[in-house]
């Protein structure tokens, strides 16, 4: 998609004025008398002069009037900005058959914005969508050539190929001389999921999330209301809030709702293991991967809370407490047999089969009618954080949102005059990022059916933990989990059985063939 060009020199688009308050004359016994009109004696001292405020620069002005990042406003005369993205590009205005613009409102406000940025810049900017596996080959083909054809990576997280795009220093270190006073990773508020941008200790890439995008609080557990109250499972809301939400205490309505229905409600699924497992760690302070000190990736699956965690999720399997998202499980009384993909275990979810759902927000989204792909239901459904692990009681730790499959933006090593796509990157990420506050007030509402939802969102998000033991390697670590849900293989079975080469990606030395 190309944008057209708007070639327009920097516009200082806001000027504040400065009104000076006079000061109102004294009263009172301590009043100073007016001084005469005639001929007096100078004062024996000069009167201090008012600080003169220091005048904001047009990057600290902008940095006020969106998201705090700063910019440095500069003209790229002209010049094209190519973004390389592994998933679709949203910003491209949409037509119908006869030509009438059919873009939604929410992707029309970013486009908007993105074009007033090509004025202010005096650029164009461009984005392909093309695969993780094609980038790398791409990047590594243009640096062989001595001339790079990308300036910035817009690359999933999960996607997999991060490690190559790091590991073969294909993108920029952050910290370069030439471009580390315009991006400001140490005082810009990029969200902290830029920190899946570093790699063995060095800051490649940034992260934010656009106001037209689903919101990053991804992990979640999702419940069905009206089940919960019929199975009288009590005020859930209230055990979070206390501390009580916990795997005993989830576990003992499991077994409530495994009996009552004569085991024609699951008690709980999953959409994938991948949102499952993550979310179920970090519930007891834990990760299949952490980093050290010095920023650099270790396996941690084997820890005893990671383990712990994992034979959690185990157990509620061996207990049939826990749908396996395979198709090998049914619901007797609602007649759904459970598919082989998660879109099969959502509706597995939503037709009522069972009462927990541990997958990602989005879904709920889906079934509250905030989302272009709206479900119909009969259900009210509600927000969770996943409850506690004894590791995490025992440090009195307290419910939170996880999240970990984001979209980084890197600059391309080598590409030409790289503070020129840095000043944009900052931009982009000023004026088109979206605050918290804007995703309370849009999820409660179009999302979030009760009160009590809205409380857990807020407890969610603002104590959101990244969790970066996938930045690297899902798919070893994907097929660990795999196994263990389908119980062939017990946790510490099929952890050690990844270990070694996990720790070769994180460590940068195992690169599997592309």
């Amino acid at each position: 998609m190309k944008r057209k060009v708007l070639s327009v020199l920097l516009a200082s688009a806001m000027v504040f004025s400065i009104a000076a308050c006079g000061n109102e004359p004294a009263t009172g016994n301590n009043a100073t008398p007016a001084p005469s009109q005639g001929n007096t004696a100078p004062p024996d001292t000069e009167a201090t002069p008012a600080p003169t405020e220091v005048a904001k620069s047009e990057g600290e002005l902008l940095a006020e009037q969106y998201n705090g990042f700063v910019e440095t406003p500069m003209d790229l005369n002209g010049r094209v900005i190519r973004i390389a993205c592994s998933v679709d590009w949203k910003y491209e205005r949409k037509y119908d058959e006869n030509g009438k613009e059919i873009t939604a409102d929410k992707d029309r406000a970013v486009i908007d914005i993105l074009d007033q940025i090509e004025k202010d810049y005096n650029c164009t900017i461009e984005a392909t969508k093309i695969k993780s596996k094609d980038v790398v080959n791409k990047l590594n083909d243009d640096m062989l050539a001595g001339e790079v054809y990308y300036d910035i990576i817009d690359q999933g997280v999960s996607d997999t190929y991060i490690d190559k795009i790091l590991s073969q220093n294909l993108a920029m270190d952050l910290n370069d001389p030439r471009i580390k006073d315009i991006i400001k990773v140490d005082t810009n508020p990029w969200k902290p999921q830029s920190d899946y941008g570093i790699y063995n200790g060095v800051q490649y890439g940034v992260n934010f999330v656009t106001q037209n995008s689903s919101n990053d609080l991804r992990n979640a557990l999702l419940f069905n209301i009206d089940l919960a109250e019929e199975y009288k499972l009590g005020d859930i809301y209230g055990m979070v809030k206390d501390g009580t939400w916990t795997w005993e205490t989830f576990e003992q309505m499991c077994e409530k709702i495994k009996t009552e229905s004569g085991g024609t409600v699951v008690p709980c699924s999953y959409g994938k293991e991948n949102l499952l497992f993550p979310m179920v760690m970090s519930a007891n302070g834990a990760a299949t991967g952490r980093r050290d000190a010095d920023g650099k990736m270790q396996f941690t699956a084997l820890e005893d809370s990671a383990l712990q965690a994992a034979n959690w999720i185990y157990k509620l399997r061996q207990d049939g407490y826990m749908a396996l998202n395979d198709g090998k499980a049914a619901a007797g009384s609602i007649g759904i047999e459970k598919s082989k993909n998660s879109a099969k275990a959502e509706k597995f979810f939503e037709d009522g089969a069972c009462v927990f759902y541990f997958d990602f927000y989005g879904d709920l989204q889906k079934l509250t009618g905030n989302s272009s792909t709206p479900i119909e239901t009969k259900y009210t459904f509600g927000l969770l954080p996943c409850p506690l692990g004894p590791e995490a009681v025992k440090a009195g730790d307290k419910c939170h949102g996880v999240t970990y499959s984001v979209d980084l933006q890197m600059i391309v090593n080598g590409t030409k005059n790289p503070e020129e796509v840095a000043a944009v990157l900052v931009a982009i990420a000023n004026r088109t990022s979206k605050s918290p506050e804007n995703v309370y007030e849009t999820e409660t509402e179009l999302t979030l059916q009760d009160e009590g939802s809205v409380e857990m969102l807020k407890l969610m998000y603002e104590d959101m933990r990244s969790d970066y033991s996938r930045a690297y390697c899902k798919i070893g670590i994907g097929g660990a989990c795999n196994k263990i849900l389908s119980l062939e293989s017990t946790p510490k079975e099929a952890f050690e059985a990844i270990q070694a080469e996990t720790q070769g990606i994180y460590d940068g030395t195992v690169i599997k063939d592309m």
